[in-house]
This record gives C-alpha cells, structure tokens and sequence, in this order.
C-alpha cells in the first residue's frame, strides 16, 4: 500500500488519535482552544469546492427540503430519543447527545456520496442549505432540551464561527486549486487532533467509568447501523431511486461529530465527558460507512448492475 493511501485512510488517523490519546491523556486547558482552530482548519478544506447556483435550489427544492428532514428530524430525532436514555445515571453525557443531535450533517457526506454512486448535485445543495438551516436550528434545539444550561446566543455565535468562517475562507481556498489527495490528508490529520484532544481530556473517565462508555457505544451502533438499515429498508420500499435513497441515508445517519465534540469541550467546560458519546459517534460513523460503502452494490445494486444480472 502507497504511503499516500494510508496517509488517506481515515481509520487509520481516527485509530491513531485514541491510541494517542489513551497514551498521553489531556493536555489541560489549551485543549478547547486548540479544538476551536481545528475545526475550523478543518472545516474550511471540507467546504472548499462545494459550489451552487441560485436556480437550482428552485430545481432542487423537494430533496432539499427531505434532506432537511433526515439531518434534523430523523436522524436528531433517534439522537435525542437514545440520548434521552442516560438521563438518569449521567446530566453530561445526555447534554452531549443533545451536542450531537442539535449539529449538521457531517461535510463528508458530500465525497461519500461520490463512492456509493449518490446523487452528488443533491447533496451538495442539500448541504448548504443544512448548514444555512443549522445557525437557526442548532440554538433552537439545545435551548428546547438543554434550556438555560447553555446559552442559545453562545451556541449561535459558535455555530457562526464554526460555518460562516470556513464557508469565506473556502471561497479563498477555491483560487489554490488544492489537490483533492492533499486535502484528503489534511483534514485526516485535523480528526486525528480532534480525536486526540477529545479522549484524551477524557482519558481519566473512560478508564474509571468502562461500564458507561460501552453502554455510548451500544447506543451508536443502535443510532448509527439499526438507523441506517431501517432507512434503506423504508426507502427500497418505498420506491425512492437509488441515487437519490444514496443520499438521504447519508443525511440520517452522519452528523458532523468533530463539531459536536468542539462544542462540548468549549461551551461545558466543567463537563468534559459530555464529549464521549460524540466522540465515539465520530469512531462508529467511520466504521459504518467503510462497511457501507463495501457491500452498498449487494444491499441496494445500481440499475445497471441489476439489468446485467437479469440479462
């Protein structure tokens, strides 16, 4: 395997971060401002390239408006339902499902579309319009279910910096022509910070409370796989096309966890474990696409797969 193929394979950086992170623990209170550069470092290279034009929009209005719908009622909706599950044993790991459900989709979703043979123009579009939606949406949620324990103009002024400033500085970035390898790598090592800097401020917790971060990860699997099989079932079922089913699965299942992370650590300080349940989302996230994306063709086969086959 090249150099350049592992140093693009997400896993791997994701694998390396934990394993990091178990080994050197937190790095003390720069950790939060750090993560702040990091994912808008990120953020920006992950925007770079996602490009519209005002009429299609109005071409686009109906997958938008379902893309809309998966992010923020389907899949925010099971977020806070399995989250609300903790309420009793744990106020910070609850509030850091509420961190979750209430962000974006995650950018990546853009590429993955790309791999599973999606409608990429849709998602592009149902993208920024997400993101556009998520500077009203991601205060109004964590007021709904945090109420004043953060405050919604906090919560807004950080989803401003986390998607107004990557989205000016992309435009900036688009005069570079960034190789997408190049970009592939860098964003790579930026989850690799974030997950370094996540699991280490919660080293201490993972290894004293085990018993609760194996009850995070059994709720992300429910949340991320259960989901995303049960939405392709209804979607095959419901006679959705391929390219357009691709996407919206996409959208009910990938939230943009590093930012929910960034959230956690910045605005609950005094509860660094409220970012586990988002940081091991990031993890599962990755896992599922990989296998997703490897036997997407056997669950739902492109027509021209399937006309070959009858043929």
């Amino acid at each position: 395997m090249a150099l350049i193929d592992i140093l693009g394979d997400l896993k791997i950086w994701i694998a390396a971060g934990f394993v990091a992170a178990l080994l050197f623990g937190s790095i003390g209170e720069a950790a939060s401002s750090i993560m702040i550069i990091v994912l808008i470092m990120q953020m920006s290279v992950s925007l770079d390239g996602l490009t519209f034009r005002k009429d299609d929009m109005k071409t686009y209005r109906k997958p938008i408006l379902w893309g809309i719908v998966c992010c923020f009622i389907v899949n925010s909706g099971i977020t806070i339902l399995i989250g609300s599950l903790f309420i009793p044993s744990s106020t910070a790991i609850w509030y850091g499902w509420v961190m979750l459900a209430s962000v974006p989709s995650a950018v990546s979703v853009v590429s993955a579309s790309l791999y599973l043979n999606g409608d990429t123009k849709a998602t592009v579009l149902m993208t920024s319009a997400i993101y556009i939606s998520a500077l009203a949406l991601t205060p109004l949620m964590t007021w709904a279910f945090l109420g004043s324990a953060v405050s919604p103009l906090e919560i807004f002024r950080y989803i401003v910096l986390f998607i107004a400033i990557p989205l000016i500085a992309s435009q900036v970035l688009k005069r570079f022509s960034l190789p997408r390898r190049g970009k592939i790598v860098f964003i790579n090592i930026m989850l690799f910070m974030l997950m370094f800097l996540a699991f280490g401020s919660n080293r201490d917790y993972i290894l004293s409370e085990l018993d609760m971060v194996v009850w995070v990860v059994i709720a992300c699997f429910v949340k991320i796989f259960v989901l995303g099989s049960a939405v392709t079932y209804l979607l095959k079922r419901s006679g959705t096309g391929r390219d357009s089913g691709m996407t919206y699965i996409l959208f009910s299942v990938w939230k943009n966890s590093g930012m929910a992370v960034s959230f956690c650590m910045v605005l609950l300080a005094g509860m660094t474990e409220a970012a586990v349940p988002c940081a091991v989302s990031l993890i599962m996230e990755s896992i599922w696409f990989t296998m997703f994306n490897s036997y997407s063709e056997r669950i739902w086969p492109t027509e021209s797969k399937v006309h070959a086959a009858e043929a």
